[in-house]
């Protein structure tokens, strides 16, 4: 091999090396990080092949590799199966050749099909059937390819004349999420509405001589336009509050508190307060110090939304039953809120921790409830590495459980877990 054969190989191995590593570490898009590590691999083929050893012939100076041998060469298609997303390299309108995942995307005779009939968009096949096409900018976005709701980006790149690799990647988790931006945007928006829209139209009606005049009127309405602005204030500050959690999701808790404390503390406010429902708090195992690595305000929080519901929508003169404990494997502590309401069907309780969802929306906001208690709740559990159940049989109430990480010193013995029931109890 030569000088130059070799200088030649180690160039394009450096290429093939800098695409990979730009795929894994820099802010360059995926898809030209991916078109680097293919070209520079097939410029490896070649380099290879042209200069394998001395016997051989040395090429015409202005010879090319042809676009056929770097496709066809024995180790390309190894390259791209190693890929896990689809994809392809078209020719002349149809589909030459493609790995594993395109095969399993678009079927297993993908290859030799034309691309209208292999890929079944019409924008696409139309994109990749014109020769003359530019392929810059932005990908084109798929649906309807491979499972329902499924979206994909198709980038397409010319690897030589005539040829073009097109490599498709997954994009229904960010369009999924990207839905459910917009329905927070729409539905914020709405709960925000409703009760503006009822405030202006009181201050509207006080405005009239008529209504204005009359002391009872005006007393009722004013109460009303009390209540609508309360309402507002409640819907704003679970939003800061969802956002404020939302921005600190990734930084690790690093504190310790004692669960236990917070939930006498919460309890005792919660059962001094105005509860129309009657009925005790009781509580169970919270004399016993329970610590956990946790944000005192976030898991004030947590609990305050979880027993406010409770209280909402137990029967009147239940009790509430709010224990402390640990799992039975006594790795985690243990946060229990039972009430004897009437329960939620099995269908709910897989969406009660979305945003703004609601079993019955007119009693829920009668109630004074903004939609996003849940939503809280399992936002700070999932920040705090922990984890959130919710069991409830219809006519018999809700069980909501919440495991924490425990807070141990080094020279800690492991804790025997006591029964959530235990001897330790209170009433509030």
């Amino acid at each position: 091999m030569t000088r130059f054969s070799i200088l030649r190989l180690l160039l394009a191995a450096l290429l093939f090396i800098a695409g990979a590593i730009i795929a894994g570490y820099s802010s360059v898009p995926a898809e030209r990080a991916f078109i680097m590590a293919v070209t520079g691999m097939i410029a490896i083929f070649v380099a290879a092949d042209q200069g394998g050893g001395r016997a051989r012939a040395r090429p015409a100076r202005n010879t090319a590799p042809s676009p056929g041998r770097i496709t066809h060469h024995p180790d390309f298609q190894g390259f791209i199966d190693a890929s896990t997303d689809p994809v392809m390299v078209v020719e002349a309108a149809r589909v030459t050749n493609a790995n594993r995942a395109a095969r399993r995307l678009f079927g297993e005779n993908v290859v030799g099909e034309n691309v209208r009939t292999a890929v079944r968009h019409a924008g696409a096949a139309e994109r990749l059937a014109d020769e003359d096409a530019k392929h810059e900018g932005r990908p084109l976005r798929l649906t309807g390819i491979g499972l329902r709701d499924q979206a994909w980006d198709m980038h397409i790149q010319r690897i030589s004349s005539g040829q073009k690799l097109v490599r498709l990647t997954d994009r229904t988790s960010s369009q999924a999420a990207e839905k459910m931006r917009v329905d927070f945007v729409a539905n914020a928006s709405h709960e925000l509405m409703t009760p503006l829209s009822s405030v202006k139209g009181f201050i509207e009606t006080l405005s009239e001589p008529d209504a204005g005049e009359s002391a009872p009127t005006r007393t009722r309405f004013l109460g009303i336009m009390a209540a609508e602005t309360e309402r507002m204030q409640a819907l704003v500050r679970d939003l800061m509050s969802l956002s404020r959690i939302e921005a600190e999701k990734y930084q690790p808790v690093e504190t310790t508190v004692d669960l236990s404390d917070i939930a006498r503390s919460v309890a005792g406010e919660l059962a001094a307060g105005s509860n129309p429902r009657g009925g005790d708090i009781v509580l169970h195992g919270t004399d016993e110090p329970r610590m956990v690595m946790g944000d005192t305000s976030q898991l004030r929080q947590l609990l305050y939304n979880i027993l406010s519901n409770a209280m909402k929508y137990g029967r009147k003169d239940t009790p509430i039953t709010l224990s402390i404990g640990l799992t039975r494997s006594g790795s985690m502590a243990r946060l229990r809120v039972a009430d004897e309401g009437e329960g939620i069907a099995p269908e709910h309780i897989p969406r009660l921790t979305e945003r703004f969802y609601r079993v019955d929306s007119g009693r829920s906001r009668q109630l004074g409830g903004t939609g996003l208690g849940l939503s809280l709740v399992k936002h700070i559990v999932d920040r705090h590495r922990g984890h959130l159940e919710i069991s409830s049989e219809p006519g018999r109430g809700t069980t909501i459980n919440v495991m924490l990480q425990i807070a141990r010193l080094a020279d800690d013995p492991p804790s025997s877990p006591p029964l959530l029931s235990g001897d330790t109890s209170g009433m509030l």
